[in-house]
């Protein structure tokens, strides 16, 4: 029985101002992780065109055919809107939203919602019809327990405008000081060649599982199998536990 392909998105390297990793350290933190991709979405506004070309170059020199480090970018849109653009060949100088989803596509990239609870959870009609996705978990802000009720919600919702949209979970990794907390599972048979086409076509068209330390769910089926009791249930313990553990630490 073949092994899963294992990986994690919406990672942060020493590109972006705010990540304290190398891509070599990023590639070597992957392969003790047992992870055979890395998407790495580093901050747009903070790469010159020779920056990126560099972020491109790294990935490629610390990839091979056991782990692959693909190149891509966080857009900060109007509306402080973020869109991830993984697997792109170069730079969108917009900042509409709905162009730089378009113009990921175009080049054949993932183009996915960032970290919706920054929104209020909310996505423009637009915009839900030309993404591949929606990070309805994100580890940084969501924990890595359960995903949040309202990404399920907003889920559901854009699927009311484009039916091949899915769920999707990212690390928003800026450093080796925590785990990941949310890891992509890719399904498959054999002796898979490992490369950023595959692991993009399977991404691409929601093939894939997400995983979190205590749940793991189907991309393209979280609305129907995780707004069930017992995942509500799951979400407001860990919601009153947090807000306790904050109170406690003074963090409020």
């Amino acid at each position: 029985m073949s092994e899963p392909i294992r990986g994690i998105i919406h990672v942060h390297s020493h590109f972006s101002r705010d990540g304290l990793c190398s891509i070599a350290d990023l590639a070597a933190f992957a392969r003790e992780s047992g992870f055979q991709f890395v998407g790495l979405t580093d901050h747009a506004e903070d790469l010159s065109p020779p920056d990126f070309e560099a972020l491109r170059r790294e990935c490629k020199e610390h990839s091979d055919e056991l782990c692959v480090m693909i190149p891509g970018l966080e857009y900060r849109c109007t509306g402080e809107i973020h869109i991830l653009g993984l697997g792109i060949t170069h730079d969108i100088s917009s900042d509409d939203p709905v162009v730089v989803a378009s113009e990921i596509r175009r080049m054949g990239g993932l183009a996915v919602l960032a970290h919706p609870g920054r929104n209020g959870y909310q996505c423009p009609p637009e915009l839900c019809a030309v993404l591949n996705a929606v990070e309805i978990w994100n580890a940084a802000y969501d924990g890595c327990f359960v995903p949040p009720l309202d990404g399920l919600r907003l889920l559901q919702e854009a699927r009311g405008v484009n039916s091949s949209i899915f769920g999707i979970g990212g690390a928003d990794l800026h450093g080796l000081h925590r785990p990941p907390g949310v890891v992509l599972e890719l399904p498959v048979t054999g002796n898979a060649h490992i490369d950023a086409c595959m692991v993009l076509r399977h991404l691409g068209t929601g093939l894939f599982s997400v995983c979190g330390r205590y749940v793991r769910f189907d991309a393209k089926m979280v609305p129907r199998r995780l707004t069930r009791i017992p995942l509500w249930s799951f979400r407001k313990l860990y919601e009153a536990s947090k807000a306790i553990r904050d109170v406690t630490l003074g963090e409020i």
